[in-house]
Formats: C-alpha cells, sequence, structure tokens
C-alpha cells in the first residue's frame, strides 16, 4: 500500500509536468519538468513514509529525488512532512514521534529538521528555504479521522469538521504556502463523500 502511493505520487508529479509541456500550457517564464525544481513535501505520513516501508530509504522523498535528477540534476526534492501531523501541526509544528526519529537514525537518513525545541514547524521551514518551486501537501486525514472516530454520520461529521475549524484551518494552510509558493499539489487520498466540503472546492 505505502509502496504503491509513492509510486502514484511520483508518477503523478511527472505526468502534470509533461502534460502541460505537450499542451503548451507552459509559458516561457513558467517552471517545467527540466528546469531547476526544487519540490517540497509537506504534511502527513502519506509523503513521510518511510517507516512503514520494508526499504526505509527508498520513501517519496528519495524517490521523486531521484526522478527529477533524471532530467536535471540540480532539481531536487525536500521533506517537510512528518508522520502523523494534522492541519495544526504543519502550521504551528510538531515534535516528531521518538520512534520515528530513532528510526531514521537506526537506517542512516537525514533526520527532521527540528528547532531548539525538538519542533518541525513546517510553514516557518517553507517560508526560509531559498529556492522552492512546488510544495506537495498532503494533510487533513488525521484531523478526519478524529472526526469519524466520534460518527458515521456524514452531516454530524462534516458539522464537527467546521465546529472544530478543521474547514478554516485547511483553507488557511493552502493560503498561507501559495504565498510563499504558488505551485502547490494537493494529495487528497479519500476520496469526498461530502461533496459540497469546501476543501474539495477551492
Amino acid at each position: 500500500g505505502t509502496l504503491r502511493i509513492n509510486q502514484e505520487i511520483v508518477g503523478d508529479f511527472q505526468i502534470m509536468a509533461e502534460e502541460k509541456k505537450a499542451t503548451g500550457k507552459i509559458k516561457e517564464n513558467e517552471l517545467n519538468f527540466k528546469t531547476d525544481i526544487h519540490a517540497v513535501l509537506m504534511g502527513d505520513s502519506v509523503l513521510d513514509t518511510f517507516y512503514w516501508l520494508s526499504d526505509k530509504r527508498r520513501d517519496v522523498r528519495f524517490e521523486l529525488d531521484r526522478l527529477l535528477k533524471e532530467d536535471n540534476k540540480n532539481a531536487k526534492c525536500t521533506n517537510l512532512a512528518v508522520d502523523e501531523s494534522t492541519i495544526y501541526n504543519v502550521l504551528y509544528g510538531i515534535q516528531p514521534n521518538r520512534g520515528y526519529v530513532r528510526s531514521r537514525a537506526w537506517n542512516k537518513l537525514e533526520p527532521y529538521p527540528v528547532d531548539n525545541a525538538g519542533f518541525v514547524r513546517p510553514l516557518y521551514l517553507v517560508r526560509n528555504l531559498k529556492d522552492p518551486t512546488h510544495v506537495i501537501l498532503s494533510i487533513g486525514g488525521n484531523d478526519a479521522r478524529a472526526a469519524f472516530a466520534s460518527s458515521f454520520n456524514l452531516e454530524g461529521i462534516y458539522k464537527r469538521m467546521m465546529d472544530q475549524g478543521i474547514i478554516d484551518g485547511f483553507e488557511r494552510l493552502v493560503t498561507e504556502v501559495t504565498k510563499v509558493v504558488p505551485n502547490i499539489i494537493l494529495v487528497i487520498v479519500y476520496h469526498p463523500l461530502v461533496t459540497s466540503c469546501p476543501i474539495f472546492h477551492m
């Protein structure tokens, strides 16, 4: 499952770039797949996948970085995603699970970019990156899961998400990210049964 998601994310990124090039939708001053792309991963375990893989080195960051470098050796992918993250965590920060931290060290992976307090603050970090061109964002699954834990009534779940500020938080996060990096790819792994949800009509 996790490996398949890795492959789909990487494949979709390549297809998107190739389709834009083929249809002539790339303007002279717009990024294409041959330019110095710097893709930044933000969000939850859909992107911070290493812990769930048999070969922990071949996570989304590794595979996307490898793919981008096939076309341009200067392209790169940076991971700011942290397993278990919620919308609040991407906005304000998260202290990574110690198990994930130890596993990264044991497998000789790049450590999470924590501050002096031990927190990863993705929005702050992306604002301070030198050259990000694309953000790939997967978030909201952990927020929605908490809402589903209390009810299976869709109207009740939607109201709960509204009352808890999940919808507003998502919209604010997307807005803040696009202020820094206008090219944002939203990864939605759950089919939206609530079709009127504003998240899916932004």
